[in-house]
């Protein structure tokens, strides 16, 4: 049995050609566990239907990736060079005729009482965004504005304290607390030649979920509060995404996936929510806050209207719009994997033009069971997704595992985040 706030969609088929996303997935019937916990079994019939015809290029005799985390630093330069030499410089998406995709979830956390075509679209719009930029923002999450306003004017709060006091809040590791400016490098991952941006100009306050996990930091009262809350409302937010990307997954492959599968794979998985602010450093105004990437692990749940996130989307840099009540989504480097290259890793920065003192709230989900008795503990992961003729191109994974191999350079000779 599923556990509480899981929809399971059962008998899942999914009807699609190999090289175009053209498909018709029937779903025999739902079986919704609500969010109070209560079970309604609805019996209907959905039919995924045709989204815009999209190649999808496949090579059946793929070369294996034995080295991902020296693989995708490679990808990202070669994609941010490509960029750099069109503009260096974001533009305004609108500003290309084209509009930002924003997409509404409301009708998987509420299938009850939704349409069969409400759901079809859903899963056409992420399929869509997933295997060209590997990003998107949503609406109808279900996390109200007050809630929102609470969490920005207490993450204010906090910030605002003397640099003291802040470190009074400190763990020792990276993901747990307060960490202060210089205490993580992306261009220990991803070189920069500038000197200023060797490390990242931001302050982070990490909590993990549950946020009870015994290796949280309590921070001050009202601050821990907000963020509390809102963890437990992404909790519900990212069941909802992770079904919509297995079932778009299936239809794409033309295999049977359940929908719970992606969260199934890592279900008592920590996630992290950190909270940043980019502050105004003088003499760094010309650098740019953090350095192109992508994330290292399955997705991530992201909350600022304030100006700076960009990304690479069709080949350039495009300054990434989001709204007071949207979360931008980005696929990481592990579901690029698991979907066997099908899914992209977003590529994304913090300009040097990013609002001052910027603040962000970025929610990595399925950073690996960690709590103060057992630490870091990995698992074997999953080897790649492919349709029956596919050769799989990356190894056997998991989100932690990928993330080791990336964490000495990132947190500056340290063995893994998890060392204090």
């Amino acid at each position: 049995m599923f556990g509480k706030n899981f929809l399971h969609l059962a008998a899942l088929c999914a009807i699609a050609h190999l090289g175009v996303l053209c498909a018709v997935v029937p779903l025999a019937a739902l079986f919704v566990i609500a969010v109070d916990g209560s079970a309604k079994y609805v019996h209907q019939s959905i039919s995924f239907s045709s989204m815009q015809a999209k190649q999808v290029t496949q090579e059946k005799n793929a070369t294996m990736i034995l080295k991902p985390h020296k693989f995708f630093p490679t990808q990202i330069k070669h994609i941010v060079d490509a960029a750099d030499a069109i503009s260096l410089n974001a533009i305004a998406i609108d500003d290309d005729d084209h509009s930002y995709p924003v997409i509404d979830i409301s009708s998987w956390l509420n299938p009850s009482m939704s349409h069969d075509e409400e759901r079809e679209n859903v899963v056409n719009q992420v399929l869509n965004e997933a295997i060209t930029s590997g990003s998107f923002n949503i609406i109808g999450h279900g996390i109200d504005d007050a809630l929102l306003d609470r969490l920005y004017t207490t993450a204010r709060n906090f910030f605002s304290m003397s640099l003291e006091q802040k470190l009074g809040y400190s763990s020792g590791n990276n993901l747990a607390g307060y960490v202060a400016h210089g205490n993580e490098s992306v261009a220990s991952v991803h070189k920069s030649g500038n000197s200023k941006e060797q490390k990242d100009l931001r302050e982070i306050f990490s909590m993990s979920s549950p946020p009870n996990n015994d290796a949280n930091v309590h921070g001050p009262k009202e601050f821990h509060n907000a963020m509390s809350e809102y963890i437990e409302h992404l909790l519900i937010v990212e069941i909802a995404v992770k079904q919509i990307f297995s079932v778009a997954l299936s239809s794409a492959k033309d295999i049977d996936l359940p929908p719970t599968h992606l969260k199934d794979i890592e279900d008592d998985a920590t996630g992290l929510l950190r909270a940043s602010r980019y502050s105004s450093v003088p003499g760094f105004e010309d650098a740019t806050k953090l350095l192109p990437h992508s994330d290292f692990g399955t997705i991530a749940i992201i909350a600022s209207s304030e100006e700076g996130l960009e990304e690479i989307r069709n080949g350039r840099w495009y300054k990434v719009p989001m709204g007071k009540d949207e979360l931008h989504v980005t696929v990481g480097e592990v579901y690029a994997m698991w979907s066997n290259g099908l899914f992209k890793n977003n590529i994304h920065r913090v300009s040097k033009g990013a609002k001052k003192d910027r603040i962000s709230f970025s929610y990595f989900t399925s950073q690996g069971k960690r709590t103060n008795s057992v630490v870091g503990k990995d698992d074997a992961g999953i080897s790649p997704i492919c349709s029956n003729d596919e050769e799989p191109k990356f190894p056997r994974v998991s989100t932690l595992g990928h993330m080791r191999n990336y964490m000495s350079a990132f947190t500056g000779g340290k063995e893994d985040l998890w060392d204090s």
